[in-house]
């Protein structure tokens, strides 16, 4: 499925590849080796945290979960690792900020919900910013950030951490308990609220799979006719889109 990848490293990734079209394509863009291996282990690693903030449906499993990144992240630093992650990290030595990313998702479990699409703008920053300490000359983090966190809360049944803001709730006369209750279409129309809410821009990246996953995003987010039950498919628009947005990278 991907060449030039350590085989411990992609069998952990396998199910985030099968599930997720636009990762793997955007990984066929990065050089095999080191390069392919860091951005497919800091895409994999922004998913596992943040399935455990959005989709575990108790505290305090996400907690114990996101403590348990923290341990690993202090044993990749030490030179013990232990996770097959740890692979696409090899490089970045005792001071590899693999803790940041893991801090910020465990502030991000710990905010209060967001009162208005600012205050999401402002989560979303943080967690960009430690995604590119992670894969420096990767400055287009916030668009896939944004993505993933409303992939699962569209799909999670009790979201802990719901990133619909609460103006946008007052404004539809709902509360937070009611999304288990709302139907896929009524998920997708206040998700996209939120999307036109932050209207957020593209940034500028180097890196050429960067740049393919960000548009990748972009596209989704810009669609909820994407934003379907029944599966997550690209298209042959979205295969050329991702080879300009790479030619333009460059």
């Amino acid at each position: 499925m991907l060449t030039g990848v350590n085989p411990a490293l992609l069998e952990f990734c396998q199910p985030w590849l099968a599930g997720e079209p636009r990762l793997l394509l955007a990984c066929q863009f990065a050089p095999e080796g080191r390069a392919r291996e860091q951005f497919l282990a800091v895409n994999v690693l922004m998913r596992e945290l943040a399935q455990s903030v959005i989709a575990v449906s108790e505290r305090r499993v996400a907690e114990a979960r996101l403590a348990w990144w923290a341990e690993e992240a202090q044993a990749w630093a030490a030179g013990h690792p232990r996770h097959p992650l740890a692979h696409g990290f090899a490089d970045l030595g005792q001071d590899q900020p693999v803790a940041g990313l893991v801090a910020a998702s465990s502030d991000w479990l710990m905010a209060a919900a967001p009162e208005q699409s600012q205050a999401l703008h402002a989560r979303l920053a943080a967690l960009a910013a430690a995604s590119e300490r992670l894969h420096p000359g990767a400055a287009a983090w916030r668009i896939p950030w944004l993505a993933l966190m409303l992939r699962l809360t569209l799909g999670a049944s009790t979201p802990l951490t719901n990133v619909l803001p609460l103006d946008l709730w007052a404004r539809h006369s709902l509360k937070r308990s009611q999304w288990p209750e709302l139907a896929h279409q009524r998920r997708c129309e206040l998700m996209a609220e939120v999307v036109q809410g932050l209207a957020l821009e593209p940034a500028t990246a180097a890196d050429p799979a960067a740049a393919v996953l960000q548009h990748l995003e972009a596209r989704w987010l810009a669609s909820a006719q994407r934003w379907r039950a029944e599966g997550d498919r690209l298209g042959p628009w979205d295969v050329f889109g991702a080879w300009r947005a790479a030619r333009r990278s460059r």
